[in-house]
């Protein structure tokens, strides 16, 4: 009786190494300031969390809440870089949080946004 070689590994089926591909691609796609270091939006950051960290963008807190959400901080990084503009980001967060345009919270990060208005 022969046992098998450990060494050896069964040939990789084309869904398994298409699935892989689809992974890497996926993960370099998304949010490319998330996986590297960026002291002026971590600044930034930390600003949201002291001057609105109480405030509101509709049922959820900005602070205990929002800064620990990928979806808020990915588009939150993409307005500040300048990436999307200052309406696209206000209707992305009121859309997604179901909230008012004009909510306390989306204000208060406006408002702490360098830069013209």
């Amino acid at each position: 009786m022969s046992l098998p070689d450990p060494l050896h590994h069964a040939p990789r089926s084309p869904g398994r190494v298409r699935l892989a591909l689809l992974f890497a691609i996926a993960l370099t796609a998304c949010a490319p300031d998330a996986w590297r270091s960026d002291a002026p939006y971590d600044a930034f950051l930390d600003q949201v969390q002291n001057h609105c960290g109480e405030q509101r963008i509709g049922s959820r807190n900005l602070g205990a809440e929002l800064l620990q959400d990928a979806y808020f901080l990915d588009l939150t990084s993409r307005f500040y870089h300048g990436e999307i503009s200052r309406s696209n980001y206000v209707d992305s967060l009121a859309s997604a949080f179901d909230a008012s345009a004009s909510s306390a919270g989306i204000s208060c990060i406006l408002r702490l946004m360098p830069g013209p208005d």
